[in-house]
């Protein structure tokens, strides 16, 4: 037991590892790193692959029983870390096999537990093995980035369908989100956006969020207290910027605009996923790692430093203002390690227990 718990604490730190690794990059593609840095060009795969893929596939392998499924998670870690050391085709087959395994980990979830989140989960990591096996063949990471988003997208959206359930969706409201996820897999398949067009994509991905937020009790819970009401409002945001990612690749199209493509990933990637990430993580993370974490109110900071950003990066890429998007990164950082601070003190600092009058 002692050493299964270690596997996963030094999984989530090769995950930690790869997120600093990945913003490192981040900020030596807009030059604010001074010297060369390692893999700039792949902030891409190491963040999505390397930090969400590793974290993603740790869940799933713990929730799973099984620890031969922590080789999944092993997998992608090391793939970050072949990426690190300019092994970019190893990284590639690592990355493959650790979606294949995980693949094939939601697929057997989704045969003994027949549901459609268990479905959605298996289908967005199918999508992580398609876009690896792509870069493999020779894409371009700019090429496959929105399969690869597409992976985190489907992986959150069955997160919380699996908790939509409290709102009983009947089986017309399921099939309504069958439809729209077909279109959205379709738009890919079909290379949206980088075909020139990209109405089916656009519009399955604001559907899709759509529909999760009609059925997210986050609607209910955002009138509530604490941690309910913390993760409902981060939440609510990461919907709203998934929306605005759908409007980016409509108004914007990234095949012939400037910046769209930068103001469509990342408004999905850091304005979506570090949305739910931040809402997740205080329940998360004790459930994978026993890490005694909670939430506190100030956790509110960094979530609104965190908005701020992804705002001043899509006005930095709508206004053609290359220097606002180093002060967004700036703020994305910021919040980032302010969240982690925050969540890290809460394991050392006990709550007060208010003596009965």
């Amino acid at each position: 037991m002692a050493a299964l718990l270690a596997a996963q604490l030094g999984l989530i730190l090769a995950a930690v590892v790869s997120l600093a690794l990945g913003v490192a990059g981040g900020l030596g593609r807009l030059g604010m790193l001074a010297g060369p840095v390692p893999a700039a060009g792949l902030h891409g795969p190491i963040m999505i692959c390397g930090f969400f893929g590793t974290l993603i596939s740790l869940e799933r392998a713990v929730a799973s029983g099984a620890w031969p499924a922590l080789l999944i998670p092993s997998l992608s870690a090391t793939g970050a870390v072949l990426l690190i050391a300019g092994q970019d085709e190893a990284g590639a087959v690592a990355f493959l096999l650790a979606a294949l395994g995980l693949t094939v980990l939601t697929a057997a979830s989704a045969v003994r537990l027949p549901a459609m989140f268990t479905a959605v989960m298996t289908l967005g990591a199918a999508l992580w093995a398609w876009g690896s096996w792509q870069w493999l063949a020779g894409s371009s990471v700019t090429e496959v980035s929105y399969v690869w988003l597409g992976f985190l997208i489907l992986t959150i959206a069955a997160e919380r369908l699996e908790l939509s359930r409290l709102a009983r969706p009947g089986a017309v409201a399921h099939a309504v989100l069958a439809l729209f996820l077909a279109g959205f897999v379709l738009a890919l398949a079909l290379g949206q956006p980088w075909t020139g067009a990209s109405a089916m994509l656009s519009g399955s991905l604001a559907a899709i969020a759509a529909w999760l937020l009609r059925y997210d009790i986050a609607l209910r819970t955002i009138r509530g207290q604490g941690t309910a009401r913390f993760a409902a409002a981060c939440l609510l945001a990461g919907y709203a910027w998934l929306v605005a990612a759908a409007c980016c690749l409509l108004l914007l199209p990234p095949a012939t605009t400037v910046f769209g493509h930068d103001a469509a990933v990342h408004a999905i990637g850091t304005g979506f996923v570090l949305s739910m990430v931040f809402a997740h993580a205080p329940v998360i993370l004790p459930a994978v790692t026993g890490a005694p974490v909670r939430y506190v109110p100030a956790l509110y900071a960094p979530a609104a430093l965190l908005q701020c950003a992804v705002a001043l990066r899509l006005a930095a890429d709508l206004a053609l203002a290359p220097a606002w998007r180093q002060g967004a990164a700036i703020l994305t950082v910021t919040s980032i390690l302010l969240y982690a601070g925050l969540l890290l003190a809460t394991s050392f600092i006990r709550p007060r227990v208010r003596n009965p009058a």
